[in-house]
């Protein structure tokens, strides 16, 4: 039995041997093919997308995408990743999972792009994603103000390091309460090679943590008896708004506040603007493209039960509280916010003496862009201020004192308050709210039953994601384990 066996299996291995030489040309030849094809399809995705042709890039969709994946959700999810700049290089490209991954270099960041394709030239799977930026194997020398005295020093100055070890990595401030006691670390530089430490003055961008501030202002007008958070929007808009409606239900203020409006985090027409750059997308954005967006939405569902992350939403409701207190946005964050909370370097749009203050801000591959200008989309994310001013605006979070504070961290739904994103584990709240514009990151987090909280911003446009939740452990901590 057993010779008849290895008879056999001597008679067939030849033949699995000529099997196997004639399919490795065929599978060759094969995945050639699919490689022609795909290039084919990502060069047309290049070209559309750099010419702002997102519906385009949707038309090049298999049935199998598009019964899956909706053409407003493409577009959405492109129009977002626009801010990036133009595709202007491909670096590199791998087989992965049945299609090909492309490395894509953009003006402000790279991005891996994965296609699967049909022979018909469309393709049925599509992804974005990051690259993960090449880590240095230990951290250079960073110049910093952290005295390395207590166990939190030498807690935060790991952290801290473990990040710069991202060749990108330019400057951070870290302002902490730890039980009611102000720290603030500095790191890095204000400006790529010129060594100059920040300090708990140097002015940054803080991004859409501005969206906690004009929620804020909302709170202040409930207050003052001027509105309620179940107003109509389309009480206060210059037009007739009939399509601000789903089934007869209206998007309110809360909406707005809390990102249930059903509002897109961009307006469809951001592209239309006069000098339009994609690194610089709302710059130029007026009201007259504002409100033309506005009267072309359609509501897919009722306002207040899904959730969508919009700076439109947050711009619509900055607009709302000019009209409602007949002042500019500027003067009211002054007065209810700035003045009150001793916020000295902080403002609302930047002045030519504004910039000279501010570190200077870098994209996710280290180049130097321009500064945060939303034009009327600023109310998303146009605030800039110090690590010391924060702190200041942190104290008043933690200690709920005034009522416009504390009726902002009232939930509504979700999760959500008015512009704070809450948990709870029973215990104490964290209130938190994530901060980026195309050359900076920040992160405010706030403890109130635990009198402690964290601001963190770099100048850079990258991932604090990990230094974020460490600081946040260290500041969970007990007293006795300072």
């Amino acid at each position: 039995m057993l010779k008849k066996f290895l008879k056999i299996s001597l008679t067939q291995k030849p033949t699995i041997v000529i099997l196997i030489i004639c399919i490795t040309p065929l599978l060759s030849a094969l995945a050639q093919v699919n490689q022609t094809i795909s290039d084919v399809v990502k060069d047309s995705i290049v070209a559309r997308f750099n010419r702002n042709d997102f519906k385009g890039i949707y038309m090049l969709a298999d049935t199998s995408f598009t019964k899956k994946i909706s053409e407003s959700r493409l577009v959405n999810y492109l129009r977002g990743n626009r801010n990036s700049g133009n595709i202007v290089g491909i670096k590199s490209q791998t087989e992965l999972r049945g299609g090909i991954s492309y490395h894509l270099e953009l003006e402000a960041r790279d991005l891996n792009l994965f296609l699967q394709v049909t022979p018909t030239k469309k393709f049925s799977s599509f992804g974005i994603s990051n690259v993960a930026p090449q880590l240095l194997a230990v951290c250079p020398p960073v110049k910093n103000d952290n005295p390395l005295r207590s166990k939190m020093d030498i807690a935060i100055d790991s952290l801290v390091r473990e990040y710069f070890r991202d060749p990108n990595a330019t400057g951070l401030s870290i302002g902490l309460i730890k039980d009611g006691k102000k720290i603030i670390y500095n790191y890095g530089e204000t400006q790529k090679g010129k060594g100059q430490l920040p300090n708990s003055h140097t002015v940054y961008e803080i991004g859409s943590i501005t969206k906690t501030f004009i929620t804020t202002i909302l709170a202040q007008a409930i207050i003052d008896k001027k509105v309620t958070l179940t107003d109509d929007i389309t009480r206060f808009l210059p037009d007739s708004f009939p399509n601000l409606s789903y089934q007869g239900q209206p998007i309110t203020l809360q909406h707005l506040a809390n990102h249930t409006s059903r509002l897109p985090t961009l307006p469809q027409n951001i592209g239309e603007q006069a000098n339009f750059n994609p690194l610089t997308p709302e710059q130029n954005y007026d009201t007259i493209l504002f409100f033309k967006a506005l009267h072309e939405i359609k509501l897919d569902t009722l306002p207040g039960y899904k959730f969508e992350y919009s700076n439109w939403g947050i711009a619509l409701l900055g607009y709302i509280m000019e009209k409602v207190y007949n002042q500019p946005l500027g003067t009211l964050l002054n007065k209810y916010i700035f003045v009150p909370l001793k916020m000295q370097s902080s403002g609302y749009k930047l002045s030519p003496s504004d910039k000279e203050k501010m570190a200077l801000v870098y994209s996710e591959n280290g180049k130097q862009v321009a500064f945060q200008e939303g034009g009327c989309l600023g109310p998303a994310g146009d605030i800039h201020s110090s690590t010391n001013d924060m702190l200041h605006y942190l104290e008043a979070q933690l200690s709920e004192k005034h009522p416009i504070i504390k009726l902002t961290h009232e939930p509504t739904k979700n999760g959500i308050g008015l512009g704070w994103g809450i948990r709870t584990n029973g215990i104490y709240r964290e209130l938190q709210h994530n901060g980026s514009t195309q050359g900076s990151t920040a992160n405010l987090t706030a403890f109130p039953e635990l009198n402690s909280g964290c601001f963190i911003v770099v100048n850079n446009r990258t991932n604090i994601g990990r230094l974020i939740v460490g600081i946040q452990k260290i500041i969970k901590q007990p007293a006795n384990n300072k």
